[in-house]
């Protein structure tokens, strides 16, 4: 065993510049082993250190973009000095020739990789440190969606920057689509439709992130606009993803920016009831509507409306400034419950469709 590590020893030795023999390639062997732990292992505390002196330089930006920052590059960081470790274990072994040209390669490319995640986190975290308290549903559809374009563009730069580091340059890349633009660009004619569709949204506003909309017959909030596609979450929970050139070109109701939502509702009356009754009923109805403070007063109508095939019908109409759903359930609710206990307190006694069936001698009787 230990003819063999001497043999490997000396084999190595041989094959790096700048090693002069046997002892002094061992010392660095345990040098650069010492030096690739205690990166590694200690990596997560100096990241953390290293943000934290960071935080401290760009104390007077904010407590949210000191989180931002501290959120972004911990991890990013602890990657790149794990790398840093191999590097410069690499570095302390071979300082010259093949192996340290290998070695800076992987240094550039942890580099690379480091600043591009970095980059993506910062883009993904909170918009209000870019919108500075300014939380306007405006600015933050906008925000988001240029915020997916920066990303693609980060990816975008990091490959190319990847390509060149083993030889590939992005003129030869950009040549080799100057040769085939045609097909590239009919490849990637949805792409850029459903771009510049995502652009008309931001700028003609038919919508925004976090309203509630309407498309298709199905009802969502927009949780967010990308740049191919935009995406609603259904009522039912689930995630509705829509391209962006139907977003562009379908009928969207918008159900956030209504001003006001209106309320119609029909009751049904026994036709056993008095004219005063369906008098003192109606004038009930309307004191009723009156004392929810949500409801216009300006335009509440309680009407007889016709005498149905089962009942009288009582039509309610009126509008009420209650626009999120939830609320104007709870409204309703509310609405229902106080009409029900004074239809009871009230001795009216409200109908239901029904039909009624004769059997035998019964419709003799009934014919009679």
């Amino acid at each position: 065993m230990r003819d063999f590590f001497f043999s490997f020893l000396s084999k190595i030795t041989s094959g790096i510049e700048g090693v002069e023999n046997e002892e002094d390639m061992l010392i660095r062997l345990i040098v650069s082993a010492l030096v690739f732990l205690l990166l590694v292992v200690f990596r997560n505390h100096i990241s953390k250190t290293l943000v934290w002196l960071l935080c401290r330089i760009f104390k007077g930006s904010g407590e949210k973009a000191q989180r931002a920052i501290k959120n972004s590059l911990t991890k990013p960081l602890a990657f790149f000095i794990a790398v840093l470790g191999l590097y410069a274990g690499t570095e302390i072994i071979a300082p010259s020739g093949e192996a340290r040209k290998i070695a800076l390669v992987v240094i550039k490319l942890g580099l690379i990789l480091f600043v591009s995640w970095g980059a993506v986190n910062l883009i993904n975290s909170d918009y209000s440190v870019v919108l500075k308290g300014d939380v306007s549903k405006t600015k933050k559809t906008a925000v988001k969606f240029i915020s997916n374009i920066s990303k693609g563009a980060v990816a975008v730069i990091a490959v190319l920057l990847i390509l060149e580091q083993f030889g590939i340059s992005a003129s030869r890349i950009f040549a080799a689509l100057g040769i085939g633009g045609v097909a590239v660009a009919f490849a990637c004619k949805d792409t850029v439709e459903n771009m510049l569709s995502g652009f008309i949204i931001i700028f003609d506003k038919p919508f925004e992130v976090d309203d509630v909309i309407e498309i298709n017959g199905e009802t969502g909030t927009v949780e967010d606009i990308k740049i191919r596609t935009t995406r609603v979450r259904a009522v039912d929970g689930s995630e509705k993803i829509y391209p962006n050139t139907v977003m562009a070109g379908a009928a969207i109701t918008n159900w956030t920016r209504m001003k006001k939502r209106s309320f119609e509702e029909t009751l049904w009356i026994n036709y056993k009831h008095s004219r005063e009754d369906i008098e003192n009923f109606s004038a009930g109805l309307k004191k009723i509507i009156d004392t929810f403070d949500n409801v216009l007063k300006d335009d509440v109508r309680v009407n007889f409306s016709e005498y149905g095939t089962n009942a009288l019908e009582m039509n309610m109409f009126f509008y009420v400034d209650t626009i999120k759903y939830a609320d104007y359930q709870n409204f309703k609710n509310n609405l229902n419950l106080a009409i029900k206990a004074y239809a009871d307190s009230s001795s009216i006694e409200l109908a239901f469709p029904s039909n009624t069936l004769y059997f035998g001698d019964e419709l003799k009787i009934a014919q009679k």
